[in-house]
């Protein structure tokens, strides 16, 4: 299991919540940053384990 690292992708903030009313195709984790109410992004340098399905507002892409 990892841990992945949530950025803003409006203010780059890492402090946010999480609500299963908020989880979409868009936003898989339901998370929300708590200063600007945007959807939360994977930051770029998590880890993806291998096999790991990343889902994408256009398609699902499978990572190996």
């Amino acid at each position: 299991m990892s841990t992945l690292l949530l950025k803003c992708p409006c203010c780059h903030g890492s402090q946010y919540r999480t609500s299963h009313f908020d989880v979409s195709p868009w936003n898989p984790h339901g998370a929300k940053c708590i200063f600007c109410k945007s959807i939360m992004q994977v930051a770029s340098n998590s880890v993806v384990h291998t096999g790991q399905l990343i889902k994408t507002p256009t398609s699902l892409a499978h990572y190996f």
